[in-house]
Parts: C-alpha cells; sequence; structure tokens
C-alpha cells in the first residue's frame, strides 16, 4: 500500500522559535526510531559548516540545498539507495524557489514522505517571500507558529534595523542577521515606528 504523504508550511516571524521546533521534532523522531532528514538552503551563511542552529543553542546536521539543487532527483536516488526518510524537515524554507518548494511537492506525492517546511512569511518589507509564497499556494496544511510584540500584540513584520535601531525599508531582499539587524514587531509598531521617523526626517514613509 502506498504512503500517504503531506506538505506542511510552519511560518512566523524571526525570534518565534521556528528552528527550535524543527529541532525538537527531530529530537523526537530520532527518539521513536523514525527516519528522517533535515536540509537548509545554503543562503543562509551564517554557519561555516552545514548544521541547523538555534538561538538557544541547539543544533544539528543538515544537508545543503543550493539555488540549482534538484530535491526530487536528489531524494529520487535516495530511494534508489534503500535510504527513503519518512519525513523531511526544511529549515529557512522562504529561501527554496518556487520550481524547488514544487519538486518538495513531488516528493510528497510520489513517495508519500512527510515534509515540514519551516520559514518567514515576508521579508523586512512585508513582500512575501518566493518559496513562501508558493508554499502558501499548495501546502496540504499551513501553520503559524506566533509570537508576542512588546506591546503585546501578535508579531508580524521582521523589520530590519541598522546600528541605532531605527527601521530600514530599502536595501536587498536577503541579508542574513539576527537580532543585530531585524525585530520582529507587530504592524501598528511598524507603521508607529515609521511615522516616528518621519516626522525625525529618518525615513520616507
Amino acid at each position: 500500500m502506498k504512503r500517504i504523504g503531506k506538505l506542511y508550511f510552519r511560518y512566523g516571524t524571526m525570534g518565534s522559535a521556528k528552528t527550535a521546533l524543527l529541532l525538537t521534532t527531530a529530537y523526537n523522531f530520532e527518539e521513536r526510531g523514525m527516519a528522517y532528514r533535515c536540509f537548509k538552503p545554503v543562503v543562509d551563511t551564517r554557519d561555516n559548516k552545514n548544521v541547523i542552529r538555534s538561538r538557544i543553542g541547539i543544533e544539528r546536521e543538515c544537508s545543503w540545498i543550493y539555488p540549482e539543487t534538484n530535491i526530487y532527483e536528489y531524494v529520487k536516488s535516495m530511494n534508489e539507495n534503500g535510504d527513503l526518510p519518512q519525513w523531511i524537515l526544511v529549515d529557512e524554507a522562504q529561501f527554496l524557489s518556487a520550481d524547488q518548494v514544487d519538486q518538495l511537492a513531488l516528493v510528497v506525492d510520489e513517495f508519500g514522505i512527510n515534509v515540514v517546511c519551516y520559514g518567514l512569511r515576508t521579508d523586512f518589507r512585508t513582500n512575501l517571500f518566493e518559496g513562501s509564497r508558493r508554499l502558501l499556494e499548495i501546502a496540504d496544511t499551513i501553520d503559524e507558529i506566533k509570537s508576542t510584540c512588546s506591546c503585546g500584540r501578535k508579531t508580524i513584520v521582521n523589520a530590519r534595523v541598522n546600528s541605532k535601531g531605527e527601521i530600514i525599508t530599502e536595501g536587498e531582499v536577503v541579508e542574513i542577521g539576527g537580532n543585530e539587524k531585524y525585530i520582529a514587531v507587530c504592524r501598528n509598531c511598524w507603521r508607529n515606528k515609521r511615522i516616528e521617523q518621519n516626522r525625525k526626517g529618518q525615513l520616507p514613509l
């Protein structure tokens, strides 16, 4: 009987413990003896080695996904070698191309593997990432990993900031960084901060 898999997209803002959740899931699979593999787009260059690392200090080895990687063909070769996992966990899924998301969907449908993608929904300008857009379009299950803004509202915006803590609205879409470059805020705080900066002549609305 053919296995039936699902494509999951679990998204949240920066600091919402997405990676920690992925690593906890991997640990649970390991404890239960379930076969799994972790993947991560190589565009995230914060680590020199192929690991997925959480801000809380835990990490796990992974396989890189390069811009030219055909994920379906990669998994197909694993199947031919008798090394097919039950689950695939993908960190930083927003950096996938639309084609690679389609390849993951084909992995789900062809091999019955459950694929769980963790990532951001939007960039610092509140626009959808390419990978996230495609996941929102075709994922079987979409879950939001919620976190709270300092004002008490739900975080929505991954705001990019400079060394003075001022919000930046121009620049390259992909700029890897942590707390020194990004803060997760609600839409209202993001708007109010920009209005305040605009009054001081720091930022155009």
